[in-house]
């Protein structure tokens, strides 16, 4: 509360006298003059109070020199303090005058016993600080030669030291001398940290400078690579829509012509290929972009209520003859009930996962078989489970596989068909359905995914601008 009072004194001050502030707030002559500022208030709150009792027990005790000393000095510290056409400049060098005046007076009217040496020690410590190094050097030499004029003039009876008439002038010397050089050390040991404080701020300053370029940098990065996905995104859908037009207008030109030369398996042989490899890359156009939705964060969750075993099932029947002419055993195992099937998710990111791994199972497995089950592993969240016997993924690639555009097996056949994105796509949307899709350790057995979605997802979608809400 102290600290917030005193900084609107301070403010206070700085508007009523209209001075101006260093334009560098970085440079110690503007540290020297908060300072200076802060010490001429202070120096005026205090002396105000300080003054009343001190004349009045000058009036009693009949100290002129006292009263007459002090009101001298606590008239100039007011008009210092609020005579505004005065420079800050002009400011410091008549309070420095002035107290180095009062510490005279007082020295001489009190010597040695009296607050005039201490005030002397203070008043060339302060300008210092106020003032620098120079300042204070300068007030140092005037502290000196008013302790070689009070030696002087005891030496030479020009003055009577009535309070240090049991001090020997040897010892009068070696006072004055003890406090003169413990006077300089302190005028070099202020100088010097007021001097470390101020490089130390100034490294401390140039490093933030330097760490808000370098976060300004790195935001306007993120900035120009956001742009940048937004761009490849923008154009990646428009390239979808260009080749996807015409594609789709080849594939139904291939409906039409399977209708004729029924009994040529070689034309429709070349019917199939154009068709195949036409859907093939309708797919893979598709996927990039949704890779590349997911990467930037434009791709959105449609949440809807539906029956998860009419998705299984279609998944199942879609991808059951590929499996069938390859002479795998394709099994599926739906353990969740008819009163369970019905839940809140994307049926659509479901699909679609369930078919980028299915795909791969069957594509990968010359031999052998599929498991496919699915099951409540707790209330909240069904499971999914496709084990194949294929060609296995090696436990150091566990991670690496989904990274869009990955492949393990490059030197096989199959991976030539494939883009390297169907994982990468299906582990994006496995967390988008509140879950997570993991790889079992089974290489030499073949390949064992899991996955798990939350059945109701829209309470966690909700408040999301990630996710877009309908009914079904």
């Amino acid at each position: 509360m102290i600290q917030k009072w005193w900084k609107s004194y301070l403010q206070w001050y700085l508007d009523y006298t209209n001075l101006t502030q260093e334009k560098e707030q970085t440079s110690i002559a503007y540290f020297r003059s908060i300072l200076f500022i802060s010490i001429l208030l202070l120096v005026t709150l205090i002396g105000v109070i300080a003054y009343i009792p001190t004349v009045i027990v000058g009036f009693i005790n009949e100290n002129w020199i006292v009263v007459f000393t002090d009101t001298f000095a606590i008239g100039v510290v007011l008009f210092v303090t609020f005579f505004k056409p005065l420079t800050l400049s002009a400011k410091k060098n008549i309070f420095s005058a002035n107290l180095l005046l009062l510490s005279s007076v007082l020295f001489i009217n009190h010597e040695l016993s009296g607050n005039g040496p201490v005030l002397l020690f203070m008043t060339t410590s302060i300008i210092t600080l106020y003032s620098g190094r120079k300042a204070g050097l300068y007030s140092f030499f005037i502290a000196m030669l008013i302790y070689t004029l009070i030696l002087l003039s005891y030496y030479f009876n020009v003055i009577e030291l009535v309070y240090t008439v049991n001090y020997h002038f040897t010892e009068f010397i070696i006072i004055a001398l003890n406090n003169l050089l413990f006077n300089l050390v302190i005028i070099f040991s202020i100088s010097f940290l007021i001097n470390q404080l101020h490089r130390a701020f100034i490294k401390e300053t140039k490093l933030q400078q330097e760490l808000i370029v370098k976060h300004n940098d790195a935001v306007s990065a993120k900035i120009r690579a956001e742009k940048s996905e937004q761009l490849k995104t923008a154009f990646l859908t428009n390239l979808s829509h260009e080749v996807g037009t015409p594609m789709y207008g080849i594939l139904g030109t291939t409906d039409f012509l399977k209708e004729y030369n029924k009994d040529d398996k070689e034309y429709q042989d070349y019917i199939k290929l154009i068709e195949n490899n036409g859907t093939r890359l309708i797919n893979l156009i598709a996927s990039i972009v949704n890779i590349s939705k997911v990467e930037t964060g434009l791709m959105q969750v449609n949440a809807s209520t539906f029956n998860i075993s009419d998705v299984i099932d279609e998944v199942y029947a879609t991808l059951a003859p590929a499996a069938k002419e390859k002479g795998i055993v394709f099994a599926k195992n739906n353990l969740i009930n008819a009163n369970e099937a019905i839940i809140h998710s994307d049926s659509e990111k479901l699909k679609e996962v369930l078919k980028q791994l299915l795909e791969n199972a069957i594509k990968y497995t010359e031999k052998g078989s599929i498991d496919f089950r699915c099951f409540y592993s707790d209330e909240n969240t069904i499971e999914f489970l496709i084990k194949d016997t294929g060609i296995g993924i090696p436990q150091d690639k566990f991670e690496s596989i989904f990274n869009a555009f990955y492949q393990v097996d490059t030197e096989h056949k199959n991976a030539l068909h494939g883009s390297g994105i169907g994982l990468a796509i299906a582990k994006a949307y496995t967390q988008m359905l509140g879950g997570k899709l993991s790889l079992e350790n089974n290489w030499e057995l073949g390949t064992t995914f899991r996955f798990t979605i939350d059945i109701h997802l829209q309470k966690k979608a909700e408040g999301s601008s990630a996710y877009k809400n309908t009914s079904a």
